[in-house]
């Protein structure tokens, strides 16, 4: 017997054997419990099919971590349709390309996001579902007839169960399409290696637009654990509502690491930190106060994580302090399948923790392709590998250690450098908050490394300093020539440095003049 694999199953059976657990906590709301929840779904997953949304078609998520939205995550997929969360943080002209290019059937979008879109959907006559203040969702479907919940008849588990703008460029858009099966395997990856239980209290730091909060919607409803909706700050969270369980990237757990504000949680708090590489000092930070630490990498394209390093599986560090190993990405997850770093010419790069490599996957978590961009899709899936572009070291433990993306190595003095390799010394400084290091041409040198920095609240340290801070720690050629503090740095929608914009900067008469400060 087969039935097609989908995330949707556990979260049925937890919609019934959960009933009366809460299910979902927004700030200053009363607690949903899976039984609320079980009827608000079925009531949308009517609403939706009342619109005129088919099997398969795709259907628009734009706004913030809400109440409607979480709730969308579970009726879009059941009604059949293919949920197709746009970032509110990409630029107006972005969404409304990306809400054109994604072709959909309906649209739920925040009324703070509506008129920002709204002339398009408008003229793609796409009826749109305002949600959000001043919109009660629940409140307008409460007089409807809830649908039955169950799997969709005709579902295939090859099928997207979502679509994923990796970001709003017009030029070359990859809205990646993760299947059902892609979903439900990065489902039962994370229910293992975060170990969430009924009890657990998870809590939505990510947005649930960017790559499906890494598929946390649906993975905490599996659990049959409580979701959390974020407050006004993360700090605040993480005292006061019993945060047992997040997912976040460096960028958003940096301002936990401000020693000025010292943090001390009342009890263990499990956090998966990818996206970028955290510094050392994040981690023994993080550590030190109170959070059991995953490092892991992954992308859109691979239904989010796909490797991990966890602590429990290294031998005991001193109290307070971080494995040396939490440092690296570590090994594939339970069900991630095949994840290498490879030379040019597809072979293993060797375990020596040096040689560098792309990193490469075959993996049932890796998307179908790139919708309507065949071009893309064939440069992606070359072979029958993912390549994702990003470089890697390869451990004698078999650990993968992140470098950078193919185009961000840094030549400097004839040589192969890490950029990740150069800010790692620069976070080792206490006042600095974030480190990104680029390339610069030098009339004779070739390349020069120049790093932009922000710093703590109150720090006053100079880019000199953090210069000669660096130079016992790094070869003389891959030691920061300029050291710019700034107070903030060129991000995307999804907090991920824009390293060509700082590179144009690095690179500009006016900043090269500027110098060290």
């Amino acid at each position: 017997m087969k039935i097609p694999l989908s995330p949707l199953s556990a979260v049925l059976r937890a919609l019934t054997v959960h009933a009366l657990r809460p299910a979902l906590h927004a700030p200053d709301t009363e607690v949903m419990t899976y039984a609320d929840l079980a009827g608000a779904t079925a009531r949308l997953v009517t609403h939706l099919r009342n619109l005129g949304v088919q099997t398969g078609a795709h259907v628009l998520l734009i706004g913030p971590n809400t109440t409607d939205a979480l709730l969308a995550f579970h009726a879009v997929p059941l009604a059949g349709a293919v949920i197709v969360p746009l970032n509110p943080a990409f630029p107006d002209d972005a969404l409304r390309f990306l809400a054109q290019h994604a072709q959909p059937a309906a649209a739920l979008v925040d009324t703070r996001d509506l008129p920002r879109v709204q002339d398009t959907l408008t003229a793609l006559n796409v009826p749109v579902v305002p949600t959000g203040p001043g919109a009660p969702l629940l409140e307008r479907l409460g007089g409807l007839s809830p649908a039955p919940l169950t799997l969709p008849d005709t579902l295939d588990e090859d099928q997207p169960i979502s679509i994923n703008y990796t970001s709003g460029t017009t030029s070359d858009p990859k809205g990646v399409m993760l299947t059902h099966r892609a979903a439900f395997v990065n489902q039962a990856n994370l229910l293992y290696h975060l170990n969430l239980r009924p009890p657990s209290r998870y809590l939505h730091a990510l947005p649930l637009t960017h790559g499906n909060g890494w598929g946390a919607p649906w993975t905490v409803s599996a659990a049959g654990a409580t979701h959390l909706l974020p407050g006004d700050s993360l700090r605040a969270d993480l005292l006061t509502r019993g945060v047992t369980h997040l997912c976040a990237s460096p960028a958003l757990l940096a301002p936990l690491s401000d020693p000025a504000a010292p943090l001390t949680l009342g009890s263990p708090t499990r956090v998966l930190v990818a996206g970028t590489s955290p510094g050392p000092r994040l981690l023994g930070t993080l550590t030190a106060q109170g959070f059991e630490v995953l490092h892991g990498y992954g992308l859109i394209e691979t239904s989010a994580i796909l490797t991990l390093t966890d602590p429990a599986d290294l031998p005991p560090a001193p109290p307070g302090q971080p494995p040396e190993a939490l440092t690296r990405q570590g090994h594939p997850m339970a069900f991630a399948g095949e994840v290498r770093a490879v030379t040019e010419d597809g072979q293993p790069v060797p375990h020596d923790g040096f040689t560098p490599g792309e990193i490469v996957v075959r993996s049932n978590q890796v998307m179908r392709g790139y919708h309507r961009n065949r071009a893309a899709t064939r440069r992606a899936l070359e072979g029958g590998w993912l390549h994702t572009g990003d470089l890697a070291v390869t451990h004698p433990d078999g650990r993968l250690e992140i470098l950078d993306r193919a185009g961000d190595l840094l030549h400097l003095g004839g040589q192969p450098v890490s950029s990740a390799q150069v800010e790692a010394a620069l976070y080792r400084h206490p006042s600095v908050r974030e480190a990104v290091v680029v390339a610069a041409p030098h009339p004779d040198a070739g390349q020069i490394a120049v790093a932009f920095v922000t710093l703590h609240p109150g720090a006053q340290v100079q880019g000199r300093e953090l210069q000669r801070f660096c130079e016992p720690l790094l070869p003389a050629h891959a030691c920061p020539r300029r050291v710019h503090v700034v107070t903030d740095l060129p991000k995307t929608a999804s907090g991920k440095v824009l390293r060509h914009v700082l590179r144009r900067r690095a690179a500009s008469p006016e900043t090269s003049a500027a110098g060290l400060r």
